[in-house]
């Protein structure tokens, strides 16, 4: 770049052919010069055509030069600065164009029922399924992009990109039903393995097999795993050489593992129990690692009630670890997980819109006492209480986990196999009394059949389990107890809710740290109990209302037992 001069034009020659000259010689300094000479009489001098083009590539190639010569024109920098500047805006729109061109080129938009987007995705040789807004779908965004340009997406451009994107997809494409891990067609099961190729098993009454392309649309969280190729030869009797579950509760482990893979039926809840050293945790991560392997097997306890909604958005087996205690409003929620439905909060940075979590999952819990306790959950419970190990019986865990990596693929053969001969056995299935989670029932005693279990076997297993459970339930309500005491004495008792209230307030020895305040309280405890009380020959009747409030009518007899 020459060096600059603030000479004004020669005597006798005009600002004007000054600038002519200038821009004849091409010189974008000089036509600058000139224009600067040309100001004092022209004030329009410096926004020429061919100044601004000459001081953009001054700014192009010397920023120095470009502010020295700007300085000398005085009140109108500013604009020559916006005019003069560079073409980032339209750059920006390009960028745009070209990321939404390779969205929409290599792949087919669409939203499920909730308007949310959808992409599907055809490669060489399978096919990819992603929600616009997933960490998995950004990431095959920003690859095809720098295949294609060689350069990275700025932040900001993704931003636009994907609320663009996620509008048309909503807007102008179908709606799509997707799945996670597990879906149904007809008689016919899907699980998707989560591997590289996108590939699922079929399962149906007549076996399984692995199929390359889903006919079903597959979708993944980013801390999904991938689940085993199985083995030719299936053996689940393995299983519990890598887990501590008692004989009596295998055959209700064993169900509750292919119901999490029935998306169509609704979902018992499993709970651990044991002692300290008992291998809880390590036998719930065996147990999930066979139907939905997760980054993070297990989680520690839920915060509040719209965790469990997260987790549950963002696996197919929502699993927790280590709990001593769950709030009414958190067992609540799990009895919602198990037969399906949502949570609704306020959506983020809006007054109005609500944003709403509904789903229905599998879930695992462990602690050492059940945190179970709410009648109403503990009826959807499959409890499971894990022996004590004896020391010398104990392994590292390096070793444990090459072990059950070396079997893994041939007892997720095996699940798969029993699988497909409890489907078989499913339509032959007659139940003589129906608990609470009928389908897990049904399907218990069909896998029961396919492992030579007489009939009948499963529902006398899972009756007992439920009793245990309600029994226990009631010991953590001092109603429960207080009233088991009060009508030891005798068959009948009737008056108000407020009179049974007093007569139970002073019989000792009762814990009262969840005693009901009011005789609502009351009414609303013994509601709630009430199935488990008449598992145990107490039956309240409610008999009408007076002056003096609600009366109710409570017999004691073995005959009032279920």
């Amino acid at each position: 770049m020459q060096q600059l001069s603030n000479n004004p034009a020669p005597p006798g020659i005009s600002a004007e052919a000054v600038l002519l000259a200038a821009q004849q010689t091409a010189d974008p300094v000089a036509i600058v010069e000139a224009a600067l000479a040309k100001m004092a009489s022209d004030p329009g001098a410096m926004y020429e055509e061919a100044v601004i083009a000459a001081l953009k590539v001054i700014r192009q190639k010397e920023e120095a030069a470009y502010v020295r010569l700007t300085a000398q024109a005085k009140g109108c920098k500013t604009r020559i600065d916006k005019l003069t500047a560079p073409e980032r805006d339209n750059h920006q729109d390009s960028t745009q164009d070209m990321i939404l061109s390779i969205a929409r080129n290599g792949s087919t938009l669409g939203h499920d029922a909730d308007g949310r987007g959808i992409a599907v995705i055809e490669t060489g040789d399978h096919r990819e399924v992603w929600y616009i807004d997933s960490h998995g779908f950004k990431e095959w965004l920003r690859a095809a992009f720098y295949r294609a340009h060689r350069t990275g997406i700025p932040e900001l451009a993704m931003s636009t990109a994907i609320s663009t994107l996620a509008a048309i997809a909503k807007h102008d494409g179908s709606e799509m039903k997707v799945h996670v891990r597990a879906a149904k067609v007809g008689d016919v099961y899907y699980v998707d393995l989560c591997d590289d190729g996108w590939r699922v098993i079929r399962v149906d009454r007549d076996g399984w097999q692995i199929v390359a392309r889903s006919p079903v649309y597959f979708t993944r969280t980013k801390n999904m795993r991938h689940l085993p190729t199985p083995a030719a030869a299936g053996d689940i009797a393995k299983l519990w050489e890598h887990t501590n579950i008692p004989d009596v509760r295998r055959l209700p482990a064993l169900a509750w593992l292919l119901d999490c893979l029935r998306p169509d039926t609704p979902y018992p809840i499993l709970e651990l129990t044991g002692e300290q050293g008992s291998a809880k945790s390590s036998t719930q991560r065996r147990l999930r690692d066979l139907v939905d392997p997760n980054k993070v097997s297990l989680r520690g306890r839920p915060k509040a009630v719209e965790d469990i909604y997260v987790s549950a958005a963002n696996s197919h087996v929502v699993s927790f670890e280590n709990l001593s205690y769950l709030s009414p409003e958190q067992q609540d929620a799990l009895c919602t997980l198990a037969t399906g439905g949502g949570f609704a909060t306020r959506e983020f940075y809006t007054n109005g819109e609500e944003h709403v979590l509904e789903t229905k999952r599998p879930v695992m819990i462990n602690g050492i006492n059940p945190v179970a306790t709410q009648p109403d959950l503990v009826e959807r419970v499959i409890s499971i209480e894990a022996p004590t190990i004896p020391p010398v019986d104990r392994k590292d865990e390096q070793t444990l986990e090459a072990e059950w990596q070396k079997d893994h693929p041939s007892v997720f053969a095996g699940l798969l196999d029993l699988f497909s001969a409890a489907l078989a056995k499913l339509p032959d299935v007659k139940l003589n009394d129906k608990h609470r989670m009928a389908d897990y029932q049904l399907l218990g005693e069909a896998v029961g059949l396919a492992l030579g279990k007489p009939a009948g076997h499963f529902s006398e297993l899972y009756a007992g389990a439920i009793a245990e459970g309600i029994d226990r339930s009631l010991e953590t309500f001092g109603v429960a107890n207080a009233l088991q005491v009060f009508m030891a004495g005798q068959s009948t008792w009737k008056g108000t809710y407020q009179s049974l209230l007093g007569e139970l307030a002073y019989l000792p020895g009762i814990d009262r740290s969840n005693w009901p305040k009011s005789p609502r309280g009351l009414a609303g405890q013994l509601k709630r109990i009430g199935p488990g009380l008449r598992r145990i020959g107490i039956l309240i009747d409610k008999q009408g209302h007076g002056r003096t409030g609600s009366t109710i009518c409570i017999t004691c007899s073995p005959e009032n037992q279920l």
